[in-house]
């Protein structure tokens, strides 16, 4: 492994959506089985010490939770890369794990099984559910993407894929029940 890799990693929880799929709520604090959804990915994958989560309202409510709370650095909701863009330069660990809030089944393994598909500082460890790329499941180098992230950003774009095209992607699959990759979009997905 390189210098930057070693088993401990950032966890960066994305929150900061505008909700316009649930009706302009905060997502990442519904509840779940009585907690904030963001609760339950703090329980899973917090356990390295350095959370943080991208939220653009309810801070102090966030706070609260046990994480550093990072604003996007531009207004407007812009989008879930706007949000890792904010937390990179707080991540006390070169390798961060991100997750989005609305993915509260992620299997437990996820980060480990992130980790060990990075073979250099470069890689960009992306889950694939079986069907599909889980673009916002993913595990990247702090010091080597910050600056190409951001710049992106500043170049007016905001494409998660777009972002990815060029880039050195390893793609995981992870076998785990399908239920696993649920994402809670919409009022509709949300269990009864």
């Amino acid at each position: 492994m390189t210098d930057g890799r070693d088993n401990h990693y950032s966890l960066i929880i994305l929150a900061g959506g505008a909700g316009n799929r649930m009706q302009g709520a905060d997502k990442g604090l519904l509840p779940l089985d009585g907690q904030p959804l963001v609760a339950h990915l703090l329980a899973r994958f917090g356990g390295h010490g350095d959370a943080l989560i991208s939220a653009n309202r309810n801070e102090e409510v966030y706070r609260q939770l046990g994480a550093r709370v990072c604003a996007d650095r531009h207004g407007g909701f812009q989008g879930p890369l706007a949000g890792i863009d904010a937390c990179l330069p707080h991540a006390a660990h070169r390798q961060c794990l991100v997750v989005p809030c609305d993915m509260p089944w992620l299997p437990d393994n996820l980060p480990s099984v992130l980790l060990q598909a990075r073979h250099t500082d470069s890689d960009i460890a992306i889950l694939h559910d079986g069907e599909r790329l889980q673009p916002l499941c993913m595990c990247l180098d702090r010091d080597r993407w910050r600056d190409d992230l951001s710049a992106y950003l500043e170049s007016g774009q905001r494409s998660v894929h777009g972002w990815l095209a060029e880039k050195p992607v390893r793609e995981v699959v992870l076998p785990a029940p399908a239920d696993a990759f649920r994402n809670l979009n919409t009022p509709q997905e949300w269990p009864r």
